[in-house]
């Protein structure tokens, strides 16, 4: 069991948790390895940055730059759309769920199914419902919490970080300004 406090404590993943990624190469590594990923973009990535950037602008750029389908979840397709990022698809969190679930979907985007699930700006509770269900539902997929906050039952997470730390990793690891991995 991981030694890490789930964003909300009470939020317990069990005896089988999330690994934990402090590094921006384990991050990058993930999405080197992925034939098929899939970034899911929820409501909460519109929110601001200590620094007035948005989460949101961050995903877009990684989008963009490596060609990754986007599933808008909430109220974030205009704004991706915005941002230069036509989502393969605006869809409800559960529904993406269960399709994911499903071993017949052809994916967000029909052209096979997704290997690697990057999920980033769904509220908590919301996030570890949906990673639940992946976990028993689809075990062969693997999810990757962008949160800021610890998702036990992710396949991987991103520990709890303030806005500059989760900043810095992620923009490291998706090779987002120079010097990136």
């Amino acid at each position: 069991m991981s030694r890490i406090t789930p964003g909300q404590p009470a939020m317990l993943g069990g005896t089988r948790t999330a690994t934990v990624i402090e590094k921006p190469a384990v991050l990058a590594a993930l999405v080197k390895r992925a034939k098929r990923p899939l970034l899911v973009v929820g409501h909460r990535a519109l929110v601001v940055g200590s620094d007035r950037e948005y989460v949101i602008d961050l995903l877009a750029r990684w989008a963009q730059k490596d060609s990754v389908p986007v599933a808008a979840t909430g109220d974030t397709g205009p704004a991706l759309r915005a941002r230069g990022v036509e989502p393969a698809r605006c869809i409800s969190a559960m529904n993406l769920g269960q399709r994911l679930a499903d071993p017949q979907w052809a994916g967000i985007d029909r052209a096979g199914p997704h290997d690697v699930i990057f999920i980033a700006g769904l509220s908590y509770a919301l996030e570890w419902t949906l990673l639940s269900g992946l976990r028993h539902g689809a075990a062969s997929l693997v999810t990757v919490s962008l949160s800021p906050a610890y998702e036990p039952h992710a396949s991987f997470s991103l520990p709890n970080l303030s806005w500059t730390d989760w900043r810095s990793l992620v923009t490291e690891a998706f090779a987002l300004e120079e010097g990136g991995a």
